[in-house]
């Protein structure tokens, strides 16, 4: 007698239905997007060249773009605002004409200065009427401040360094020549009163006698007649 063949289907049903919620788990899950971004290229700019806010992983359902300077999304802060469908490109209040759009949502600046340095907000308005707002930052430094003076300013500066101290070593000798032309004319002056056989200071009264005084009478001669 032979023993009962096992069923074909045995064994395969916990399978089949392991890999049938496997599926409906893949189905519902909603693929994970990769956050957009804005980030300035290159990270410090220089001022007078160009500066780019780069839009990185743009929603594919994107219907418009909006650029605004601030932290603040208000229309009278708006830069551009780009249509996706029409490539209809609106410029705003805060627009200067130095800024141009791309259809992936960068934005350039041409010839930027130190006022363009600030926050600056990317508004997202996808197909389902979802907004989406990200944040980007200019930084704009001066490029001789940073990087160095030229060479002709370091030169000008050596030149009045050296001046100055040329300067000081000149009054300064002059103030020693003129002490010491002072200090040699009073000797000079003393050795002309008072030479040097005899002591140049006034005699003590304690000294003086009237013997020692000049008798004018004895002097004068008498005439009788």
């Amino acid at each position: 007698m032979e023993p009962p063949s096992a069923s074909p289907r045995a064994g395969r049903g916990p399978w089949r239905e392991l890999l049938l919620a496997v599926s409906l788990l893949a189905f519902w899950n909603p693929l994970t997007t990769a956050q957009v971004t804005v980030e300035s290229v290159p990270p410090n700019a220089a001022e007078g060249k160009d500066a780019l806010l780069r839009v990185l992983n743009l929603p594919g359902d994107t219907a418009s773009l909006a650029w605004f300077r601030g932290e603040i999304v208000a229309p009278v802060h708006q830069i551009l605002l780009y249509v996706v469908d029409t490539r209809v490109i609106t410029p705003g209040p805060a627009y200067s004409g130095r800024e141009i759009i791309y259809p992936n949502g960068s934005l350039l600046f041409q010839n930027i200065t130190l006022n363009d340095t600030g926050s600056y907000i990317l508004q997202i308005i996808k197909k389902n009427f979802q907004i989406e707002q990200v944040p980007g930052q200019l930084r704009v430094f001066h490029e001789r401040s940073t990087i160095g003076l030229p060479v002709g300013s370091i030169i000008g500066i050596a030149l009045v360094v050296l001046i100055g101290v040329a300067l000081v070593a000149t009054l300064g000798y002059l103030l020693i020549c003129t002490r010491t032309g002072r200090a040699s004319g009073w000797c000079d002056l003393r050795e002309f009163w008072c030479p040097a056989s005899t002591p140049c200071h006034a005699p003590a009264s304690s000294s003086i006698s009237p013997d020692s005084l000049p008798n004018h009478t004895a002097e004068v001669p008498i005439y009788q007649e």
